[in-house]
């Protein structure tokens, strides 16, 4: 690969011609998505005294830069020039990661990187490098890194699905231009051309936690038009589990902060999320002290910057259940909403729902957490606790069918639980009440 080569092209930078030296870019997201986990496998920049081809190629890649197997699988990303690969692309890419799996092709790396592992692996650096689209003269990068990403959707499930999510999340932050949110598109598009159980699940995912309007308006028609095909509807497609972030059931999370200093970041049933700290003697201030660990304030600030992004995904994906009117199994509420200690904290103060024969009859209740049993409970209007039978189905109730005595009798004992909704339910309410439910 010389010094015209292809990712000669990609990689110049304004500054990197001969005598100088390459940068490396540093954004990252914020937010990380819990399941499942993508590694960055991008190696750290590597200071050079001119600028050479083979020497950048060794730089981004290291010695996998040399495999004939990378080489074949980028030579052909770099065929791909419009934004959809054609199906004869897309069958050469995927016998050639096919041959590359069976070990049919010499991949001679140097190190434990040969054959397949080292192309995923130089794909997923150059997709996850994000490459800065700056260069006036490097319109060809955009099409090239969409290339990148068409062939990570040929490679296996297990590892295309999670590498996709985290180039949709890197490349889908707000304000970043349409050259990066193209390829945060494209991975939609790429998860949405594998489809089946593991991508189904990330595509709802990212359809209601999304910051672009594109990237979500993609992943809801790759959802549908994967769902037509399949003959499923929405409530077909697997639940997920928004990240946890060590909080305990009831939205704690403490981080020791060295010198007898602790953080304390706390979820609150309405959405809100509070940083505070503690100090030796137990008094407590909102401001860092100065006598913690810097790296443990830093962490501190991010998890709770980082859980308020995910408390309005969460958000949004409640209202948007609650809307649906979709109906949740037993499983899936207790181990994908209630059970998980982000999700479940919102839930605590909306009015739910719950039938034991297949939606005849509904009842209504708020869900509460019993420490003596260890088990959730529904709490009635009345005030009065049940068991939640494990037939039972759940949704969220829709505020048009509250009654205005319902609504009044709610108000009370949310006021009386100190619980705020994290969204407006029982305020939409119009006290119309459709009675045609029978509730017992």
């Amino acid at each position: 690969m010389g010094q015209d080569g292809l990712l000669g092209k990609l990689f110049r930078r304004k500054g990197t011609e001969a005598g100088s030296q390459p940068t490396a870019s540093g954004a990252s997201s914020p937010h990380r998505v819990t399941e499942p986990a993508v590694q960055d496998a991008v190696p750290p920049p590597a200071a050079t005294t001119s600028w050479d081809q083979d020497e950048a190629l060794r730089h981004i890649l290291g010695p996998s830069a040399d495999a004939p197997a990378v080489r074949d699988v980028l030579d052909l990303c770099d065929t791909l020039h419009g934004p959809m690969p054609p199906v004869p692309w897309r069958e050469q890419m995927a016998a050639l990661l096919a041959d590359n799996a069976a070990g049919n092709a010499d991949g001679n790396a140097t190190g434990n990187a040969t054959g397949n592992a080292a192309a995923i692996g130089a794909l997923r650096t150059i997709a996850l490098r994000e490459t800065p689209f700056d260069d006036p003269r490097a319109d060809h990068r955009v099409p090239f890194v969409r290339s990148v990403v068409w062939a990570i959707g040929l490679t296996e499930p297990a590892d295309a699905v999670p590498l996709l999510i985290r180039i949709t999340e890197v490349y889908g932050e707000p304000g970043r231009g349409r050259e990066y949110r193209s390829v945060a598109v494209t991975a939609v598009e790429a998860l949405g051309g594998i489809g089946g159980e593991r991508a189904l699940p990330a595509l709802r995912q990212i359809r209601a936690e999304a910051k672009l309007g594109d990237v979500r308006r993609a992943a809801s028609r790759e959802l549908d038009r994967n769902l037509d095909e399949a003959h499923l509807s929405r409530a077909d497609v697997p639940e997920w589990q928004a990240e946890t972030f060590e909080l305990d059931r009831d939205g704690l999370r403490v981080i020791e902060l060295g010198h007898g200093y602790t953080a304390g970041i706390q979820l609150d049933a309405d959405g809100t999320v509070v940083l505070s700290y503690s100090g030796p003697s137990g008094q407590h201030r909102s401001t860092p002290p100065a006598g913690a660990r810097a790296n443990d304030l830093h962490e501190a600030a991010d998890v709770a910057a980082n859980l308020r992004t995910v408390v309005y995904a969460e958000r949004f994906r409640l209202k948007q259940l609650m809307k649906d009117q979709r109906t949740l199994t037993y499983e899936d509420w207790m181990e994908s909403y209630l059970g998980n200690p982000v999700t479940g904290q919102l839930c605590r103060a909306l009015i739910w729902e719950s039938s034991i024969d297949g939606g005849e009859h509904w009842q209504r209740f708020v869900p509460v957490w019993s420490a003596r049993r260890e088990a959730w409970l529904r709490l009635g209007e009345d005030g009065v606790s049940h068991d939640i039978a494990e037939q039972s189905q759940a949704r969220v109730v829709d505020p048009k069918n509250f009654s205005a005595a319902e609504k009044r009798a709610w108000d009370v004992q949310l006021l009386k639980l100190r619980l705020t909704q994290p969204f407006e339910q029982l305020a939409l309410a119009d006290g119309g009440g459709n009675r045609r439910r029978e509730r017992r």
